[in-house]
């Protein structure tokens, strides 16, 4: 016990090393950032990660928002630095009800965002269902994305949403969990295919995924513990604790980055992942 706590304070005092060289990486952006979560919106960003897009964006220049029916407008600061959000904010709140609702209620926080100072064009960083929000959203509002990175996201969905469908009955997200279903994905691939997004200034869409290996990942409630196994022993592939190994890609978009050993919450977690994904954004 006492090598496991001095490996976990060991990597969490290499972060502010870390930090510090991304912040020096950090570019120059000409476009806003717009963040969109996952499932019941359960993985919150973290800090480092949100302090990386602050490096290349700027202060004032972050915008998280949330799927749920709050237009609330309140800030927070990292280090000196304002990041703008718009929802409730509280894991297992959002990201509850189907794609097409999540994609209008995006549609309305972004509005409300762009008066209170978002460029009229950004770009988006999805996790999870999150990218399949940001793919309708900008099939619904053409030239308004810049350049999109999904992380973690399961494009043609993941077998877990066709085994435990009932699970979304207890966390109140039936709807979103039905979207995942390997079947209505392709459908949604069908209809919202990538070739066919109209983006800002010539954008791109580009696609991050991740990965674990048994017994090495928990997530908030043990869900990737539970995931992986399923997925591993039922399914017999590999897989980040919820989405299968190759659901993270998808035709039309570049794929940029495997991270072998980042479960499905690490991709919101760790600075280095937020690094490569504000490397493709502009």
């Amino acid at each position: 016990m006492a090598l496991l706590i001095a490996c976990v304070w060991l990597n969490r005092c290499s972060f502010p090393d870390q930090l510090a060289d991304y912040k020096k990486a950090a570019g120059t952006k000409k476009y806003d950032l717009v963040l969109i979560h996952g499932l019941s919106g359960i993985h919150q960003w973290s800090d480092d990660f949100l302090r990386v897009c602050l490096y290349n964006f700027g202060s004032g220049h972050v915008y998280v928002i949330y799927t749920d029916e709050s237009n609330e407008v309140w800030e927070r600061s990292i280090d000196g630095m304002t990041v703008h959000l718009c929802g409730k904010g509280q894991a297992w709140s959002a990201g509850r009800d189907f794609i097409s609702r999540q994609a209008e209620l995006a549609k309305i926080k972004i509005d409300i965002l762009e008066k209170r100072g978002l460029s009229r064009s950004f770009n988006m960083i999805g996790h999870s269902m999150g990218g399949l929000v940001a793919r309708r959203y900008i099939h619904d509002n053409p030239g308004r994305v810049v350049a999109l990175v999904t992380l973690g996201t399961p494009h043609h969905g993941s077998p877990l949403a066709d085994s435990f469908q009932w699970a979304g009955v207890f966390i109140g997200a039936k709807d979103a969990i039905t979207d995942l279903q390997p079947e209505r994905c392709e459908i949604f691939n069908q209809r919202y295919p990538i070739d066919d997004s109209v983006m800002a200034d010539g954008g791109r869409v580009f696609t991050i995924d991740g990965g674990t290996s048994r017994g090495k990942s928990f997530g908030v409630v043990g869900e990737l513990l539970f995931g992986w196994e399923v997925l591993k022993t039922c399914y017999g592939v590999d897989n980040d604790g919820l989405v299968p190994q190759g659901s993270g890609t998808i035709a039309g978009a570049t794929h940029f980055k495997h991270f072998a050993t980042y479960d499905h919450y690490e991709l919101v977690r760790e600075p280095s992942v937020a690094a490569a994904a504000c490397s493709l954004l502009r």
